[in-house]
Protein backbone atom coordinates (compact mmCIF):
# COMPACT_ATOMS: atom_id res chain seq x y z
CA UNK A 1 0.00 0.00 0.00
CA UNK A 2 1.56 2.97 -1.08
CA UNK A 3 1.91 6.44 1.16
CA UNK A 4 -0.51 8.07 -0.26
CA UNK A 5 -3.41 5.69 0.05
CA UNK A 6 -2.18 5.17 3.87
CA UNK A 7 -2.67 9.19 4.50
CA UNK A 8 -5.83 8.95 2.72
CA UNK A 9 -7.17 6.41 4.85
CA UNK A 10 -5.97 7.88 8.14
CA UNK A 11 -7.59 11.04 7.22
CA UNK A 12 -11.03 9.00 6.30
CA UNK A 13 -10.52 7.51 9.95
CA UNK A 14 -10.42 10.93 11.49
CA UNK A 15 -12.76 12.61 9.70
CA UNK A 16 -15.63 10.14 9.64
CA UNK A 17 -14.47 7.82 12.43
CA UNK A 18 -14.86 10.70 15.32
CA UNK A 19 -17.72 12.16 14.82
CA UNK A 20 -19.78 8.10 14.36
CA UNK A 21 -17.71 6.85 17.54
CA UNK A 22 -19.13 10.09 19.18
CA UNK A 23 -22.91 10.37 17.81
CA UNK A 24 -23.39 6.22 18.44
CA UNK A 25 -21.41 6.29 21.73
CA UNK A 26 -23.30 8.70 23.54
CA UNK A 27 -26.20 7.78 22.32
CA UNK A 28 -25.48 4.08 23.77
CA UNK A 29 -24.61 5.88 27.27
CA UNK A 30 -27.31 7.58 27.65
CA UNK A 31 -29.38 4.76 27.08
CA UNK A 32 -27.65 2.48 29.73
CA UNK A 33 -27.14 5.91 32.01
CA UNK A 34 -31.73 5.64 31.53
CA UNK A 35 -32.02 2.21 32.30
CA UNK A 36 -30.07 1.82 35.49
CA UNK A 37 -31.26 5.41 37.06
CA UNK A 38 -34.30 3.76 36.84
CA UNK A 39 -33.22 0.56 38.94
CA UNK A 40 -32.96 0.08 42.34
CA UNK A 41 -29.09 0.62 42.75
CA UNK A 42 -26.73 -2.21 44.41
CA UNK A 43 -22.71 -1.36 44.42
CA UNK A 44 -22.24 -2.87 40.68
CA UNK A 45 -25.08 -1.30 39.06
CA UNK A 46 -24.02 2.11 40.37
CA UNK A 47 -20.37 1.00 38.83
CA UNK A 48 -22.31 0.73 35.24
CA UNK A 49 -24.12 3.60 36.02
CA UNK A 50 -20.58 5.65 36.63
CA UNK A 51 -19.68 4.10 33.74
CA UNK A 52 -21.80 5.42 31.40
CA UNK A 53 -21.53 8.92 32.65
CA UNK A 54 -17.61 9.21 32.96
CA UNK A 55 -17.45 7.40 29.42
CA UNK A 56 -20.09 10.22 27.86
CA UNK A 57 -18.01 12.93 29.35
CA UNK A 58 -14.78 11.31 27.70
CA UNK A 59 -16.06 11.09 24.49
CA UNK A 60 -17.71 14.45 24.38
CA UNK A 61 -14.53 16.17 25.11
CA UNK A 62 -12.34 14.30 23.16
CA UNK A 63 -14.51 13.73 19.82
CA UNK A 64 -15.17 17.21 19.86
CA UNK A 65 -11.28 18.57 20.58
CA UNK A 66 -9.74 16.09 18.33
CA UNK A 67 -12.71 16.97 15.48
CA UNK A 68 -11.87 21.10 16.45
CA UNK A 69 -8.46 20.87 16.17
CA UNK A 70 -5.54 18.48 14.94
CA UNK A 71 -2.95 21.36 14.80
CA UNK A 72 -2.02 23.83 17.01
CA UNK A 73 -0.63 26.74 14.59
CA UNK A 74 -0.31 29.40 17.51
CA UNK A 75 1.92 29.46 20.36
CA UNK A 76 -0.05 31.59 22.42
CA UNK A 77 -0.39 31.55 26.49
CA UNK A 78 -3.95 30.35 25.21
CA UNK A 79 -3.13 27.40 23.04
CA UNK A 80 -0.77 26.29 25.18
CA UNK A 81 -3.25 25.92 28.28
CA UNK A 82 -5.72 24.27 25.70
CA UNK A 83 -2.77 21.78 24.71
CA UNK A 84 -2.23 20.77 28.61
CA UNK A 85 -5.81 21.02 30.26
CA UNK A 86 -7.00 18.74 27.09
CA UNK A 87 -4.49 16.07 28.13
CA UNK A 88 -5.07 16.34 31.47
CA UNK A 89 -8.98 16.14 31.46
CA UNK A 90 -9.13 13.35 28.85
CA UNK A 91 -6.16 11.20 30.63
CA UNK A 92 -8.03 11.58 33.95
CA UNK A 93 -11.70 10.66 32.60
CA UNK A 94 -9.71 8.09 31.24
CA UNK A 95 -8.31 6.24 33.96
CA UNK A 96 -11.31 7.01 36.31
CA UNK A 97 -13.17 4.49 33.31
CA UNK A 98 -10.99 2.24 33.38
CA UNK A 99 -10.64 2.05 37.27
CA UNK A 100 -14.37 1.63 37.78
CA UNK A 101 -14.37 -1.10 35.35
CA UNK A 102 -11.69 -2.51 38.05
CA UNK A 103 -13.48 -1.67 40.29
CA UNK A 104 -16.92 -3.31 39.16
CA UNK A 105 -14.86 -6.57 38.76
CA UNK A 106 -13.49 -6.48 42.44
CA UNK A 107 -17.42 -6.39 44.03
CA UNK A 108 -18.72 -8.69 41.46
CA UNK A 109 -15.87 -11.19 43.31
CA UNK A 110 -16.77 -9.66 46.61
CA UNK A 111 -20.61 -10.74 45.57
CA UNK A 112 -20.57 -14.07 44.64
CA UNK A 113 -17.80 -15.05 47.47
CA UNK A 114 -19.38 -17.46 50.30
CA UNK A 115 -18.56 -15.87 52.72
CA UNK A 116 -20.87 -13.33 54.02
CA UNK A 117 -18.27 -10.96 55.17
CA UNK A 118 -17.24 -10.73 51.83
CA UNK A 119 -20.65 -9.88 50.55
CA UNK A 120 -21.12 -7.94 53.23
CA UNK A 121 -18.74 -5.21 51.56
CA UNK A 122 -20.30 -4.83 48.52
CA UNK A 123 -22.51 -1.57 49.58
CA UNK A 124 -23.86 1.24 47.32
CA UNK A 125 -22.07 3.69 50.05
CA UNK A 126 -18.47 1.67 49.60
CA UNK A 127 -18.76 1.83 45.65
CA UNK A 128 -19.40 5.79 45.98
CA UNK A 129 -16.62 6.48 48.01
CA UNK A 130 -14.46 4.33 45.21
CA UNK A 131 -15.62 5.83 42.52
CA UNK A 132 -15.12 9.36 44.35
CA UNK A 133 -11.72 8.20 45.24
CA UNK A 134 -10.68 7.21 42.36
CA UNK A 135 -11.17 10.65 40.63
CA UNK A 136 -9.18 12.28 43.25
CA UNK A 137 -6.41 9.86 43.04
CA UNK A 138 -6.16 9.97 39.22
CA UNK A 139 -6.49 13.99 39.63
CA UNK A 140 -3.45 13.87 41.76
CA UNK A 141 -1.54 11.02 39.57
CA UNK A 142 -1.89 12.62 36.46
CA UNK A 143 -0.61 16.28 37.59
CA UNK A 144 2.42 15.69 35.78
CA UNK A 145 0.75 15.78 32.28
CA UNK A 146 -0.37 19.19 32.42
CA UNK A 147 3.09 20.23 33.55
CA UNK A 148 5.26 18.74 31.11
CA UNK A 149 2.88 18.24 27.92
CA UNK A 150 4.02 21.08 25.64
CA UNK A 151 3.38 22.12 21.73
CA UNK A 152 6.59 21.73 19.62
CA UNK A 153 6.31 21.93 15.54
CA UNK A 154 2.29 22.32 16.15
CA UNK A 155 1.87 19.45 18.08
CA UNK A 156 0.72 18.87 21.78
CA UNK A 157 2.38 15.71 22.73
CA UNK A 158 4.94 14.78 24.83
CA UNK A 159 8.44 15.10 23.73
CA UNK A 160 12.31 13.98 24.63
CA UNK A 161 13.10 11.86 27.59
CA UNK A 162 8.95 12.26 29.18
CA UNK A 163 8.16 10.90 26.33
CA UNK A 164 9.75 6.95 26.73
CA UNK A 165 8.58 8.04 30.43
CA UNK A 166 4.89 9.05 29.85
CA UNK A 167 4.56 5.77 27.45
CA UNK A 168 5.38 3.44 30.15
CA UNK A 169 2.89 5.05 32.32
CA UNK A 170 0.36 4.65 30.17
CA UNK A 171 1.79 0.73 29.28
CA UNK A 172 1.33 0.08 32.82
CA UNK A 173 -2.06 2.45 33.51
CA UNK A 174 -3.36 1.45 30.60
CA UNK A 175 -2.09 -1.95 28.85
CA UNK A 176 -0.99 -4.02 31.71
CA UNK A 177 -2.32 -3.01 35.30
CA UNK A 178 -6.34 -2.97 34.38
CA UNK A 179 -7.26 -6.08 32.21
CA UNK A 180 -4.63 -7.77 34.98
CA UNK A 181 -6.35 -6.93 37.68
CA UNK A 182 -9.85 -7.46 35.87
CA UNK A 183 -9.00 -10.91 34.54
CA UNK A 184 -7.83 -12.13 37.81
CA UNK A 185 -11.16 -11.07 39.95
CA UNK A 186 -12.96 -12.19 36.74
CA UNK A 187 -11.21 -15.53 37.34
CA UNK A 188 -11.68 -15.38 40.87
CA UNK A 189 -15.12 -14.67 40.42
CA UNK A 190 -16.01 -17.81 37.85
CA UNK A 191 -13.78 -19.79 41.23
CA UNK A 192 -16.46 -18.60 43.30
CA UNK A 193 -19.53 -19.66 40.88
CA UNK A 194 -17.91 -22.75 40.24
CA UNK A 195 -17.76 -23.31 44.13
CA UNK A 196 -21.39 -22.94 45.13
CA UNK A 197 -22.13 -24.71 42.26
CA UNK A 198 -20.31 -27.63 43.29
CA UNK A 199 -19.88 -27.73 46.93
CA UNK A 200 -22.74 -26.04 48.77
CA UNK A 201 -25.43 -27.76 50.25
CA UNK A 202 -29.22 -27.71 49.32
CA UNK A 203 -30.07 -27.14 52.62
CA UNK A 204 -27.80 -23.81 52.95
CA UNK A 205 -28.15 -23.22 48.96
CA UNK A 206 -30.93 -20.36 49.39
CA UNK A 207 -29.07 -18.43 52.03
CA UNK A 208 -26.34 -18.16 49.43
CA UNK A 209 -28.33 -17.51 46.60
CA UNK A 210 -27.20 -15.26 43.68
CA UNK A 211 -30.38 -13.54 42.00
CA UNK A 212 -31.29 -13.65 38.53
CA UNK A 213 -30.16 -9.69 38.72
CA UNK A 214 -26.49 -10.10 40.19
CA UNK A 215 -25.49 -13.26 37.30
CA UNK A 216 -26.85 -9.81 35.01
CA UNK A 217 -24.76 -7.62 36.22
CA UNK A 218 -21.70 -10.58 36.08
CA UNK A 219 -22.16 -11.04 32.67
CA UNK A 220 -22.27 -7.17 32.10
CA UNK A 221 -19.28 -6.63 33.82
CA UNK A 222 -17.27 -9.70 32.39
CA UNK A 223 -18.37 -8.67 28.51
CA UNK A 224 -17.02 -4.64 29.86
CA UNK A 225 -13.40 -6.61 30.61
CA UNK A 226 -13.72 -8.02 27.10
CA UNK A 227 -14.73 -5.27 25.68
CA UNK A 228 -11.69 -3.34 27.17
CA UNK A 229 -8.60 -5.97 26.09
CA UNK A 230 -9.99 -6.06 22.62
CA UNK A 231 -10.37 -2.63 22.08
CA UNK A 232 -7.31 -0.76 24.55
CA UNK A 233 -5.08 -3.27 24.06
CA UNK A 234 -3.07 -1.73 21.11
CA UNK A 235 -3.05 1.56 21.95
CA UNK A 236 -0.20 1.32 25.05
CA UNK A 237 2.12 -0.98 22.50
CA UNK A 238 1.90 1.66 19.85
CA UNK A 239 2.24 4.78 21.74
CA UNK A 240 5.66 2.61 23.64
CA UNK A 241 6.85 2.23 19.90
CA UNK A 242 6.63 5.42 18.91
CA UNK A 243 8.03 7.46 21.95
CA UNK A 244 10.94 4.66 21.96
CA UNK A 245 11.51 4.83 18.17
CA UNK A 246 11.58 8.74 18.23
CA UNK A 247 13.71 8.87 21.00
CA UNK A 248 16.40 6.60 20.76
CA UNK A 249 16.35 6.12 16.33
CA UNK A 250 17.22 10.09 14.94
CA UNK A 251 16.40 8.87 11.33
CA UNK A 252 13.65 7.13 10.40
CA UNK A 253 12.42 6.94 7.11
CA UNK A 254 9.09 8.64 5.65
CA UNK A 255 7.05 5.01 5.14
CA UNK A 256 8.17 4.40 8.92
CA UNK A 257 7.01 7.51 10.36
CA UNK A 258 3.67 6.90 7.98
CA UNK A 259 2.94 3.62 9.44
CA UNK A 260 3.17 4.60 12.82
CA UNK A 261 1.05 7.50 12.73
CA UNK A 262 -1.66 5.63 10.51
CA UNK A 263 -1.39 2.17 13.06
CA UNK A 264 -1.59 5.04 15.72
CA UNK A 265 -4.70 6.43 14.55
CA UNK A 266 -5.83 3.06 14.48
CA UNK A 267 -5.46 2.06 17.92
CA UNK A 268 -7.02 5.47 19.08
CA UNK A 269 -9.95 4.50 17.86
CA UNK A 270 -10.27 1.76 19.32
CA UNK A 271 -9.25 2.95 22.73
CA UNK A 272 -12.71 5.26 21.90
CA UNK A 273 -14.76 2.70 20.60
CA UNK A 274 -13.98 1.07 24.09
CA UNK A 275 -15.69 4.22 25.77
CA UNK A 276 -18.78 4.19 23.31
CA UNK A 277 -19.66 0.27 22.80
CA UNK A 278 -20.87 -0.72 26.30
CA UNK A 279 -24.69 -0.65 25.10
CA UNK A 280 -24.06 -2.42 22.03
CA UNK A 281 -22.04 -4.82 24.13
CA UNK A 282 -24.77 -4.93 26.64
CA UNK A 283 -27.15 -6.01 24.03
CA UNK A 284 -25.16 -8.61 22.38
CA UNK A 285 -24.03 -10.32 25.91
CA UNK A 286 -26.54 -9.97 28.56
CA UNK A 287 -30.81 -10.99 28.12
CA UNK A 288 -31.42 -9.64 30.76
CA UNK A 289 -30.28 -5.86 29.41
CA UNK A 290 -32.15 -6.64 26.46
CA UNK A 291 -35.59 -7.42 28.06
CA UNK A 292 -35.03 -4.19 29.67
CA UNK A 293 -33.97 -2.37 26.86
CA UNK A 294 -37.15 -3.38 25.01
CA UNK A 295 -39.05 -3.08 28.41
CA UNK A 296 -37.91 0.86 28.27
CA UNK A 297 -39.23 1.38 24.57
CA UNK A 298 -42.72 -0.08 26.11
CA UNK A 299 -42.67 2.02 29.25
CA UNK A 300 -42.13 5.12 26.74
CA UNK A 301 -45.18 3.73 24.37
CA UNK A 302 -47.54 2.89 27.22
CA UNK A 303 -46.88 6.52 28.52
CA UNK A 304 -47.52 8.27 25.77
CA UNK A 305 -51.14 6.05 26.17
CA UNK A 306 -51.42 7.25 29.73
CA UNK A 307 -51.30 3.37 30.65
CA UNK A 308 -49.59 1.59 33.53
CA UNK A 309 -45.95 1.48 33.02
CA UNK A 310 -44.22 -1.93 33.71
CA UNK A 311 -41.20 -2.78 36.14
CA UNK A 312 -37.81 -2.63 35.06
CA UNK A 313 -36.21 -6.03 36.09
CA UNK A 314 -34.95 -6.33 39.38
Amino acid sequence: MSLTSLTTIQNSLNYYGYPLILTLGNIGNLFIFIIFSRQQHNACSFYVLSLAIVNNIYLTFNCLTRMLSYSFISSSLAAFAYCKIRYYISGTFGQVAKTIIVLACIDRYMMTHIYINFRACSTLKRAKIMVFISFIFWLIAGCHIPILVTINTGLCTVFGIYAVYFSIYVLLAIGILPPTISAIFGYLTYQNLKFRRVRIQPRIRHTNKITRRERGLLILVMSEVILYIVTTTLYPITLTEISLSRYYMSNKSHQHIAIENFIFTLSTIFAYINHGASFYMYLISSKSFRRDFKRLFINCYRKLKRLPLTELSR
